[in-house]
């Protein structure tokens, strides 16, 4: 025979054995049965939350400052120290407030009894003694006129100077003048002080009660306290320097622990003030509470700014400021189809497998909303026979068996 022709069949042959033991393996693989393990999905509701990075800090931390200029006299706290709301901190130097304080109470008495006097009216003294004025400055504005009267007539006859008749012109229209001030003020005596003249006492008293009570407030601010417990971060002034107005004199750590989060536009309209939060801080998970929410974007982030209290604090040793923590904000409940993270399979696209009629069924599956080990799903149906175990083992079409 010719050994191409033998060649040729001995090829055939090969393909053929080949081909029979591949029908014959791939029979096996449809006829073997695979053992797995299934859960039958319904419609669900899970608590959803919004995953964040965070930092811990935020606002404990206050800056403490005097409202006035002035020498620092004591420094009660140190670095490090816990103090409790009320203690004292920093004492001023309050001499110049206190001569302050007591100038405005001067002046606030005075602008009392003017106030007082234009409401009570004069006393029957004060009316006596503006009768009398009143009564000599009419005799003598009189007295005047009567003069003048007689030196125009003698200026008349060419007796007296036009220069002599002129000055005592001016003495009269000055007796006038005294006189009808005289009446104003007997007048005013007799019938008490114009509204207006009353409206400006109470004016001027109330702004003298203004900036005493101003005075107070500096000579009492020059006395710090604590306005929270906690700890002092630092003391930023020494003992006989001079203190700036507004200028930072002691760091106060607040005994509340706070975490710092950036919310995108889209989150920030889910939440509110006093939304429960979950912080994982290391090892630890302790609940928090939403405390405050920034209205306006950070200009370089982007991000809505939120401040979320811990619950139960946690050991100060182990709370550093400005370390990056987990933050889960509760969102609601979120209805659906909600199924184990590890039945999951990916080829490139998310899939499962469930089981119809004996055989594995793959569907594509789009992954939502996640609660622990729980992810909210679409592409699957309740009443769906899910494979929760030995999904790893089978393919689409193939036949199993559930345990």
């Amino acid at each position: 025979m010719n050994k191409k022709i033998l060649a040729g069949c001995l090829v055939f042959l090969n393909i053929f054995i080949l081909g029979s033991c591949s029908d014959e393996s791939n029979s096996k693989a449809e006829t073997k049965t695979y053992p797995v393990k299934t859960v039958e999905l319904q419609d669900k509701s899970y608590p959803v939350s919004l995953e964040y990075e965070g930092l811990t800090g935020g606002s404990e931390v206050r800056k403490l400052s005097f409202k006035s200029s002035a020498k620092v006299a004591k420094i009660y706290v140190s670095k490090g120290q816990q103090v409790k709301k009320g203690d004292k901190l920093v004492d001023l130097d309050k001499t110049d407030l206190k001569f302050a304080m007591e100038g405005s109470k001067a002046q606030m008495e005075a602008a009392s009894a003017q106030y007082e006097k234009a409401v009570n009216g004069a006393e029957a003294e004060d009316i006596n003694k503006a009768q009398i004025a009143a009564k000599n400055a009419e005799d003598n504005y009189n007295y005047c006129k009567d003069l003048y009267n007689k030196n125009l007539t003698l200026y008349e006859m060419h007796a007296v100077t036009k220069q002599q008749l002129n000055d005592i012109k001016i003495k009269l229209d000055g007796s006038e003048s005294e006189f009808n001030a005289a009446k104003e003020t007997l007048n005013q005596v007799q019938n008490g002080t114009r509204s207006e003249d009353k409206k400006a006492a109470l004016g001027q008293l109330n702004a003298a009660k203004a900036d005493y009570n101003s005075k107070v407030d500096l000579f009492e601010d020059g006395s710090l306290t604590a306005d929270v417990d906690g700890y002092v971060v630092d003391v930023i002034c020494k003992e006989g320097e001079m203190q700036p107005a507004g200028y930072p004199v002691v760091l106060i750590r607040s005994e509340n622990q706070v975490v710092t989060v950036g919310l995108s536009d889209e989150d920030v309209k889910k939440i509110q003030l006093e939304t429960k939060a979950q912080v994982k801080i290391d090892d630890a998970k302790v609940e928090g509470e939403v405390m405050n929410i920034v209205q306006m974007a950070d200009s370089k982030s982007g991000t809505y700014s939120a401040e979320i209290k811990l619950l139960t604090p946690i050991d100060n040793s182990k709370f550093y400021i400005g370390q990056s923590v987990k933050v889960y904000i509760n969102e609601g409940e979120k209805g659906g189809i909600w199924i184990p993270i590890t039945t999951i399979l990916n080829d490139g696209q998310d899939y499962v497998y469930v089981v119809e009629d004996g055989r594995a069924v793959k569907k594509n599956i789009t992954l939502g909303q996640t609660n622990e080990n729980q992810v909210c799903v679409e592409g699957l149906k309740s009443g769906d026979n899910l494979v929760n175990e030995g999904m790893k083992n089978i393919k689409a079409g193939y036949q199993v068996s559930v345990n």
